[in-house]
């Protein structure tokens, strides 16, 4: 590829994630925060379940947690989830 392409790429992705910015709110289960216009949302104490159309990945068999947080990372718009409960 070109520099001046791999350069204006690069600039570009830098801009999105700049602009974007970031959003709390408070929710009714707990608090949601979301991260360069959805790339990365975290729930706290949500203990919702993962959708149907993500590759979900349960932190207590993953980490082997005793008490669970009740916390849910999405990555890259719901793709990812990890659940802590």
């Amino acid at each position: 590829m070109n520099s001046k392409t791999l350069i204006a790429l690069g600039l570009c992705a830098f801009a999105a994630s700049v602009f974007s910015g970031c959003a709390t709110q408070k929710t009714g289960s707990g608090r949601s925060n979301t991260f360069l216009g959805g790339l990365a949302e975290v729930n706290t104490g949500s203990y919702l379940p993962p959708g149907p159309n993500t590759f979900a990945i349960d932190g207590t068999k993953f980490d082997g947690r005793v008490n669970p947080s009740g916390d849910q990372v999405k990555l890259f718009w719901g793709l990812i989830t990890y659940t802590d409960y």
